[in-house]
């Protein structure tokens, strides 16, 4: 009897622990719970409603804090229905990722323009629903969504609902200020991007309380009380230093080398950029004939593609030269191509592939070029077939990379392009020289990506199977998909944004990592890329002269590195004054490509030198006013976390054991 009785007293105490915060969420999932996802869910499990954002920096498990507050609200049998907005390029993450924490695939829906009509027949069953941002900011599909009451709602990289935007009105007003007792979670590695406005404007959505201007919120005492209310913002220096007391993010190195160019490459970049300028000080004497975003816009596009790689080069040129029937230059199709040059793919939110927009925006534009443009183009073509035909430096340089990473060690290899023409260019070539590397190759476009079972199978290839080894992939999966199972990853063309290496360095350094990340960018010593080293990266990095190379590669005349952690250091807006006002612009990739074509070096200079005092400016400012970040210590941690009874899960699990035993 007695036996029984304990036995029935151990089951009681067992069963009331499935609904501890620290317990709740992790039932039936398969991850490890970190330090840092235990104080957030510390602090929130009290509060009805939960509304709250978290800005840890990239790679910190966002998603994981967000579903482990949704799991224990869930268990509390508070959450019936979670809706989870998403950019379109996240939306399968976050599927895998749900499974991953033990949600059954049969409460998992996607909201779809051709699933919405279906899903609204069923009343909206409980469950976990992923939807677009694209999507919901269409004034037909929000209606339809904005009155299923939902439990929780979870919104992705909220960064991108700036105060001006239709997400902001459509999505954020309707769904989360004017839903006051709702739950909201709100995620960004990046919540604070220069403007006090903005960030404030989203701090308001979460609390309705906050009814002062942001001008009157702008001050030290009230970012002070967000921390650990309204804001959760940790950094991997924290995770190591502070929470887990280990290297749990090892450490990442930042590797610009410059591989010698041969006389005719370095020619061709030359001819090209001159091209470029030239037509850009051509349009700038016939403006208004034209939308005046065409020309800078076909400038920026012809340049990237063209210095990417000599095929896609060629079979850019060559795709102006074709006399074809031309479509509309239709101001849709111009603003694809503007979205995406101006933001790129992380934000690209249009139906149509990134590729396919560009391409048409080539033949819409080709009528525009003179009989002079024409021959010029016809000899740059030549000049890049001639390339390929004689070898090319950057490619000779990237096999050499990859025959010391193949012959040593197990280690994989992520490698970014931009365009799929230089991916398939890359992986023919590899193919040729190196056929034994066929069952190791991958590769990751658009293309695949829109199969959905495709898109599965090779992302579990690369992450399970120890033969597949090097992943070439396009921007598709520099937002969004999680490759810690690399450790070595190559730009094969100069980023002319910090943010964009951010993002790529991001897929793999990040909770999981084991070995040292190397994150190497292959200059070519041309005009252009040396422009992109000296006036862009040496200033705003501290970059050093390495005096070993981790890998030998050919033709690398110099080798620079920083410490990759700086990439996260850099506001994506600048600050200028405009007849005494200070004004906040964004820097994109194509204002920087512009400015250069435009200005030559010294342009590019002046504007990086901006960024470099707005970067001073925000620093100032955040630090004077304590916007994202307060110092804290380890017993700070653990008096949060003991609230709940327990100081780390390494307590907690022992003490589970015990009771088992």
């Amino acid at each position: 009897m007695l036996k029984k009785a304990v036995e029935g007293l151990l089951s009681k105490i067992l069963a009331e622990f499935s609904y501890h915060p620290f317990i709740a969420p992790y039932l039936n999932a398969d991850i490890q719970p970190y330090i840092h996802q235990w104080e957030a869910i510390a602090r929130l499990c009290v509060r009805n409603p939960i509304r709250v954002l978290v800005g840890d920096e990239i790679g910190l498990g966002k998603t994981i804090t967000a579903l482990v507050i949704a799991k224990y609200l869930e268990a509390l049998d508070r959450v019936k229905r979670v809706l989870i907005v998403v950019p379109r390029v996240l939306v399968e993450q976050w599927r895998k990722e749900l499974i991953r924490m033990g949600i059954p695939e049969s409460k998992i829906w996607q909201l779809e323009s051709d699933t919405i009509d279906f899903i609204k027949l069923q009343n909206f069953p409980e469950g976990y629903y992923i939807a677009s941002m694209d999507l919901l900011k269409r004034e037909e599909r929000i209606t339809e969504v904005v009155d299923v009451p939902w439990d929780l709602v979870i919104i992705d990289e909220v960064h991108k609902f700036g105060y001006k935007t239709e997400r902001f009105w459509r999505i954020g007003k309707m769904m989360v200020e004017a839903k006051t007792d709702r739950n909201v979670v709100f995620l960004s590695a990046t919540p604070h991007r220069g403007d006090p406005r903005d960030y404030i404007s989203r701090l308001q959505l979460l609390d309705p309380y906050l009814t002062e201007s942001w001008k009157e919120l702008d001050r030290r005492q009230f970012y002070e009380a967000t921390h650990g209310t309204l804001l959760f913002r940790r950094t991997k220096e924290d995770i190591n230093k502070i929470y887990e007391g280990k290297e749990v993010f090892p450490p990442a190195k930042f590797y610009a080398g410059v591989v010698k160019a041969r006389e005719d490459e370095a020619e061709f970049i030359e001819r090209l950029v001159n091209f470029l300028r030239s037509k850009l000080i051509e349009f700038a004497h016939e403006r208004g004939l034209i939308d005046e975003r065409i020309i800078p816009l076909l400038t920026v596009l012809i340049f990237k593609r063209a210095t990417s790689s000599p095929y896609a080069a060629m079979t850019t040129l060559e795709r102006l030269l074709l006399r074809r029937v031309a479509p509309e230059l239709t101001n849709e199709l111009v603003d694809g191509v503007e979205s995406f040059l101006d933001v790129g793919y992380e934000d690209y939110e249009y139906e149509k592939d990134p590729d396919e927009v560009f391409n048409e925006f080539l033949d819409a534009t080709s009528p525009l070029l003179s009989e002079r443009d024409r021959r010029e183009i016809e000899e740059l073509r030549d000049m890049a077939k001639s390339i390929m035909e004689k070898g090319d430096s950057k490619l000779n340089a990237l096999i050499t990379l990859l025959e010391d990473v193949m012959g040593k060690e197990d280690s994989k290899v992520i490698i970014f392009t931009e365009y799929k023409d230089t991916l398939d260019y890359i992986i023919k070539n590899l193919k040729k020289q190196h056929p034994e590397w066929s069952g190791s190759i991958l590769r990751l476009s658009s293309e695949e990506t829109r199969d959905k079972k495709l898109f599965g199978k090779i992302r579990n290839a690369f992450e399970k199977n120890p033969k597949a080894r090097i992943l070439i992939a396009t921007d598709v999966v520099a937002e969004g998909v999680n490759l810690q199972v690399a450790h070595i990853l190559i730009n094969y063309e100069v980023p002319w944004s910090l943010v964009k290496l951010e993002q790529r360095i991001g897929r793999v350094w990040r909770l999981g990592q084991k070995k040292e990340v190397e994150a190497h960018t292959l200059f070519m010593a041309n005009v252009a890329d040396l422009a992109a080293l000296n006036s862009m990266y040496q200033k705003l990095l501290s970059l050093r002269k390495a005096k070993l190379s981790p890998r030998p590669i050919t033709g690398q005349e110099i080798l620079l590195y920083a410490d990759a952690g700086e990439f996260t250091k850099f506001p994506p807006s600048i600050v200028v004054e405009e007849k005494g006002k200070k004004k906040i612009l964004k820097v994109t990739e194509a204002k920087a490509i512009l400015t250069y074509l435009r200005e030559d070096r010294a342009g590019l200079e002046k504007l990086i030198a901006s960024i470099l005092a707005a970067k001073q400016e925000v620093e100032r400012e955040l630090a004077s006013k304590s916007v994202l970040y307060k110092p804290k210590t380890r017993s700070e941690v653990e008096n949060t976390i003991g609230l709940l009874g327990f100081k780390d899960p390494s307590e907690l699990f022992d003490l589970m054991k015990e009771i088992v035993k």
